[in-house]
C-alpha cells in the first residue's frame, strides 16, 4: 500500500502544473483499451495526453480520480453504485441516471454511456449443464456440493457484489473454491475448460465465452446489477479541459456486447498490442482517418459444423494459438475441412481421419496432400435409420453422407468400393437434422454422421422424434474391408447415451486430427526458413507442430496408417560399433594407458650409478 501511495504522489505530482489529459485504467484488458480509445481521440483532437495505464482495481484508479492523479478513465455504472455504497437498479436506464447522480455529488461526471454492458455471469461446460439440467444459477443449489467453483481475486474482494454476498443470496455452498489471481481469466478459463473446475464466474464481455462455446446460466434471481460502461472524469478536469465530453461523445453508443468481446480477444487471445486494437477499431468506426501499422495474419482452422464448441475443437484452438503467438487463429466452419485446405481458405483442418483416405479406381487409398499434425480425440459413427424399417449400411442401397470431401462422404465411398450397388446421396452439411430429413423423404435408407455421443442434436432427434433410430455399422467393416481402412476400429454406443436405444449399438470409432498441407518430397527449403512467413498455405513449421503436441498435454499419437507431419517422425540415430563414437575418450585413454607404462617403466628401470665429484674421492662414506 505504501508503494502504491508513492506511485500515486508521483503520478499526482507530474500532473499537477500539466495542461494534458491524464487518462487512465484499471488493470484489466478491456479497461485499457478503452482508456486506449480516448486517448487516442484526445490526441487526433491536438489534446495531449499522458497515459497512466493498470493502475489497479476499481478502488486505486478511482482514488486516482477524486484526488486529481487522473481525468478520465472508464468505469461501470454498477461498480460504481457499489463502490459508493448507494442502491442500485436493475433497469439499465435507471441506473445510468443513478450512477450520474451519485458521482455527481462526489464532484465527478459520468460521461455519455458507451452502448454495452459487462457484467458478471456465472459459467458451465455445455456437458455439466446439459448431465445436470442446470439453466439458471438458482438449480446449482441441487449439486453444488459436488461441484469445485472458480473465481477471481477481483472478484472475491468486492463486498456488495461479490463472492461473499454472491453465495449467501443463492445459498451456495460449493464443495471446493478456487481463487485465481487478480483478473488472471486464462488461467480462470484453462481452469474450467481442463476441468479443475466446474463452475467459473466470468464476465459478459469475456472473450472465452463464444470461443469455448460456454453455457451460461440466467440470473434468476438479478443478483448481479446492470454494469453499463461509460468514461468517467470530473467537474474539475472538464472545467480545465472541455474537450473531453465532446471528444469522448463520439464514443457513445458505438460499442456493443459482440464488439467488446472482439476487442479483448484481439488482445487476450491472438496477442495483439492495445495500442493496435483500439486505432484499429476507431478506424472501422470511422472516427480516425489512419488505420494501424501493422497487420495481424489470420490463420483459420477449418471444421464442421457439428464440432464447434465440442471440448476436442476447445483443445485444439488454445494448443494452436498458443503455439502461434501473434497470428490470429479462428474457426472457419467447412462440411469439407480438407477441402478448404486444398482450396486455401483455412491453413488447418480439423476433421475425422477417415477424412484423409480417398476412393481411386476402385481402390481406397492415402490422400497425401496432407499430414497429420496431432490427434487431438476420437469420434464415434453414427449411422442413422428409419425406426420402422431399419436398415443397415452393409444392406442399404442409398447412404445419405455430408458433402463430397467430407468424412462422411470419404467413409461412404470406401463402403461402396467394399460393395457393388451403393449410391451416396451428399448433403449440403451433412447434420443430423439433414440426415434426418434425407430418410425421411425417401432419399436414402441410412445417413451416416460423425459425433462424439452424446451430442444434444443427436440427443433431440434420437430421443424426441421416435421415427429415427440407430443401426448397427460395423458389418461392411468386418473382414477385407479393414485394409481398405485401417484408421477406423471398433466401438459400441451404450443405451445410456440416448434415452432412445433398448439395446447397444456395434459401430466404429476414428480419430479426430488435425491435418495440415503435407510437406512436398525435398521440400526443406522454407519449411523452417524465411518463407514460412508467407500467408499461403505451407506446411506448418516443425517447432509449431511440436508445440502445438505439447500444449495439447498427454494425448494419442497419430495413428500410424496416416502421413505424419515430420516432425512426429521418430528421429532414429544408427551407431557403427566399429568406429568409436567417442575419439575424445580413446585418446584420454591412450594417454593414461601411457603414463601407466612410464610409471611402471620408472619402478623397475636399473638405478643410475652416480658420478662421484673430485672433492668426495678420498672420503668414506660414513665418515
Amino acid at each position: 500500500m505504501r508503494a502504491l501511495c508513492v506511485v500515486l504522489f508521483g503520478l499526482l505530482l507530474g500532473g499537477c502544473w500539466s495542461d494534458s489529459v491524464r487518462v487512465g485504467s484499471k488493470d484489466t484488458v478491456e479497461s485499457r483499451i478503452l482508456a486506449e480509445m480516448f486517448a487516442i481521440l484526445l490526441e487526433e483532437e491536438g489534446v495531449a495526453v499522458e497515459r497512466h495505464p493498470d493502475l489497479g482495481g476499481t478502488a486505486v484508479v478511482f482514488h486516482a480520480l477524486t484526488s486529481g492523479t487522473i481525468d478520465l478513465y472508464p468505469e461501470y455504472t454498477g461498480t460504481g453504485l457499489a463502490l459508493l455504497g448507494s442502491p442500485r437498479s436493475e433497469a439499465e436506464t435507471d441506473s445510468f441516471t443513478l450512477a450520474a447522480r451519485v458521482f455527481a455529488e462526489n464532484g465527478l461526471v459520468l460521461l455519455d454511456p458507451l452502448g454495452f454492458e459487462s457484467g458478471y455471469v456465472v459459467l458451465v461446460r455445455p456437458d455439466l449443464a446439459r448431465d445436470h439440467g442446470l439453466a439458471t444459477i438458482s438449480d446449482l443449489a441441487r449439486v453444488d456440493d459436488r461441484l469445485r467453483f472458480g473465481v477471481t481475486e477481483s472478484f472475491a474482494e468486492r463486498p456488495r457484489d461479490g463472492l461473499e454476498p454472491f453465495l449467501d443470496r443463492f445459498g451456495l455452498s460449493f464443495a471446493a473454491t478456487e481463487i485465481f489471481p487478480r483478473n488472471d481469466q486464462d488461467e480462470l478459463y484453462d481452469s474450467l475448460v481442463d476441468g479443475v473446475v466446474d463452475v467459473v464466474m466470468g464476465v459478459t464481455t469475456d472473450p472465452e465465452i463464444a470461443d469455448y462455446d460456454l453455457f451460461a446460466l440466467a440470473d434468476d434471481s438479478h443478483f448481479f446489477p446492470v454494469y453499463e460502461a461509460a468514461p468517467l472524469t470530473s467537474q474539475a478536469a472538464l472545467l480545465r479541459v472541455p474537450e473531453v465530453a465532446d471528444v469522448t461523445a463520439r464514443l457513445a453508443g458505438r460499442i456493443d456486447d459482440e464488439m467488446m468481446q472482439d476487442l479483448n480477444g484481439a488482445v487476450r487471445l491472438y496477442g495483439r498490442s492495445i495500442n493496435r486494437v483500439a486505432r484499429q477499431a476507431l478506424f472501422d468506426l470511422g472516427l480516425v482517418t489512419k488505420p494501424p501499422r501493422d497487420r495481424t495474419p489470420v490463420l483459420a482452422i477449418a471444421t464442421a459444423q457439428t464440432m464447434a464448441g465440442t471440448e476436442t475443437a476447445i483443445d485444439t484452438l488454445r494448443a494452436v494459438r498458443r503455439a502461434l503467438r501473434g497470428r490470429e487463429v479462428v474457426y472457419a466452419d467447412s462440411a469439407a475441412p480438407l477441402e478448404a485446405v486444398s482450396r486455401q481458405t483455412a491453413r488447418l483442418a480439423l476433421t475425422p481421419a477417415v477424412s484423409a483416405f480417398v476412393a481411386n479406381d476402385g481402390q481406397v487409398v492415402r490422400d497425401n496432400r496432407f499430414e497429420a499434425i496431432a490427434a487431438v480425440g476420437s469420434t464415434v459413427l453414427h449411422a442413422l435409420s428409419l425406426a420402422g424399417s431399419p436398415v443397415s449400411p452393409m444392406d442399404a442401397t442409398t447412404i445419405a453422407t455430408g458433402p463430397a470431401g467430407s468424412a462422411t462422404y470419404r467413409l461412404g465411398d470406401a463402403i461402396a468400393t467394399s460393395r457393388n450397388g451403393i449410391t451416396l446421396v451428399p448433403l449440403v452439411e451433412g447434420s443430423p437434422q439433414e440426415a434426418a430429413e434425407a430418410l425421411r423423404d425417401g432419399r436414402a435408407e441410412v445417413a451416416l454422421v460423425f459425433a462424439t455421443p452424446g451430442q444434444a442434436e443427436l440427443d433431440s432427434l434420437l430421443s424426441r422424434s421416435g421415427d429415427i433410430t440407430l443401426v448397427d455399422a460395423d458389418g461392411w467393416w468386418r473382414g477385407p474391408a479393414q485394409l481398405t481402412l485401417p484408421v477406423m476400429r471398433p466401438a459400441q454406443i451404450n443405451t445410456d447415451v440416448y434415452s432412445g436405444l433398448d439395446q447397444p449399438v456395434a459401430t466404429l470409432a476414428t480419430q479426430i486430427v488435425l491435418f495440415g498441407p503435407a510437406t512436398p518430397d525435398g521440400f526443406a527449403l522454407g519449411r523452417d526458413g524465411p518463407a514460412s512467413l508467407f500467408e499461403e498455405v505451407r506446411p506448418l513449421q516443425s517447432q509449431s507442430v511440436v508445440a502445438i503436441n505439447e500444449n495439447l498435454g498427454p494425448h494419442s499419437a497419430v495413428d500410424p496408417h496416416l502421413r505424419r507431419a515430420p516432425a512426429l517422425t521418430p528421429q532414429v540415430t544408427l551407431h557403427n560399433e566399429g568406429i568409436n563414437p567417442h575419439p575424445d575418450r580413446a585418446l584420454l585413454m591412450i594417454l593414461i594407458l601411457a603414463f601407466v607404462v612410464w610409471a611402471g617403466w620408472l619402478l623397475v628401470r636399473p638405478e643410475a650409478s652416480v658420478p662421484q665429484t673430485r672433492g668426495d674421492s678420498g672420503r668414506r662414506p660414513d665418515a
